[in-house]
């Protein structure tokens, strides 16, 4: 499944939707994680920060020229519905759309699935599927928002986030965005995205996260 070759071609994106589907933490926390990487990279290289859309406005006119979805990659109809219903809100011909899949840690394929079905989704609206990254790590990833951003336990995953980082900040595909900039063109799968498992086995990772998550909620 390649990349429209419109999507291959860069633009400055001026204005992106963050969308998230459904609201949760964890989703929240990717998106904030790829907003902040963006904020820092464009403040290291003197660049302007695309404007983020206010996903609050009801106004009819909030087009986005990028879109980046937050979703669990179980795309059930219901939520299918609601991401059809975020391509038409804020995307219009030729907007470039990417994906931040929270998956299962064997979800593998499960998340293929879900890239496959965007991508088609974008076709139905004219829009340019850029493909994104797929964080294989299972529920409660949001527990690492006060790790190192390169430490053991976030490592991996920023390094995946950092691709998608560098073709939002392009406008192009993933893929793409690894060939220009010289880095992995092979890590990006043939649905245009980068899966990232965590670097510890399944047993310590799960036990670590429960801790994490447990800790945090005797701080709140």
């Amino acid at each position: 499944m390649e990349a429209n070759q419109q999507a291959n071609k860069p633009k400055t994106l001026q204005k992106i939707a963050y969308v998230s589907i459904p609201d949760s933490t964890d989703l929240e926390f990717l998106l904030w994680d790829l907003q902040d990487a963006i904020a820092a990279y464009a403040q290291l290289s003197g660049t302007a920060l695309p404007r983020p859309v206010d996903l609050k406005a009801n106004d009819a006119g909030s087009v986005a020229d990028g879109i980046v979805l937050a979703i669990e990659d179980v795309a059930d109809d219901e939520t299918l519905t609601a991401i059809e219903q975020a391509l038409e809100r804020f995307g219009g011909t030729g907007t470039r759309v990417y994906a931040a899949i929270r998956a299962a840690q064997e979800g593998t394929e499960q998340a293929r699935g879900t890239a496959v079905r965007l991508h088609k989704a974008c076709e139905r609206h004219d829009q340019l599927w850029c493909g994104g990254v797929a964080i294989c790590a299972g529920s409660g990833i949001a527990a690492l928002r006060h790790s190192p951003r390169m430490g053991l336990l976030r490592r991996p995953f920023s390094e995946a986030m950092d691709k998608l980082v560098g073709a939002v900040r392009m406008g192009c595909s993933v893929e793409h965005a690894q060939l220009l900039g010289g880095g992995d063109a092979g890590s990006v799968n043939a649905d245009g995205m980068v899966r990232v498992e965590p670097a510890l086995p399944a047993p310590i990772w799960h036990a670590i996260i429960k801790r994490l998550g447990a800790h945090a909620q005797s701080n709140i």
